[in-house]
């Protein structure tokens, strides 16, 4: 648990705050949504990381499970909504078009990199207050 309180806690932190950052600059500057996905993917690393950390800690025996694991799960789940702009590239050339869908709407790349900086700065918020409520969670046991 020491390992979470003392390491990982304060890099998800600060991978919080350089994506919250990295995202409101996407929101204003466009060209700057080549950064942003390098951003998402550090933040993939720091994500798998924290989740290895409380594995850990929950085998180790140290952590109350039912918390620790719906937290783990909640830190998971936030990840996928990272990039969701994507849902709105257009289909690619060389799918038939029997598949493609007339009524998906399509968004101009301008908007797909203010989505994904949107989308980036929430996920932040919410990443940064799972890993909290985790070691809000775990400094109370040890």
């Amino acid at each position: 648990m020491t390992l979470y309180l003392d390491v990982v806690y304060p890099a998800v932190l600060v991978a919080c705050a350089v994506l919250f950052v990295a995202g409101g600059i996407t929101m204003a500057a466009i060209r700057v949504h080549r950064i942003l996905k390098w951003v998402v993917s550090g933040f993939y690393v720091v994500t798998a990381i924290e989740v290895i950390a409380l594995i850990v800690a929950l085998v180790t025996g140290g952590a109350p499970v039912v918390m620790t694991v719906s937290y783990v799960f909640a830190a998971i789940a936030l990840l996928p909504l990272l990039g969701i702009a994507r849902l709105g590239e257009p289909d690619s050339a060389d799918k038939p078009s029997r598949d493609k869908d007339p009524n998906r709407p399509i968004l101009q790349p301008d908007q797909i990199a203010r989505v994904d900086g949107a989308a980036a700065m929430i996920i932040a918020i919410a990443a940064a207050v799972v890993a909290w409520r985790l070691a809000t969670i775990l400094g109370a046991v040890s």
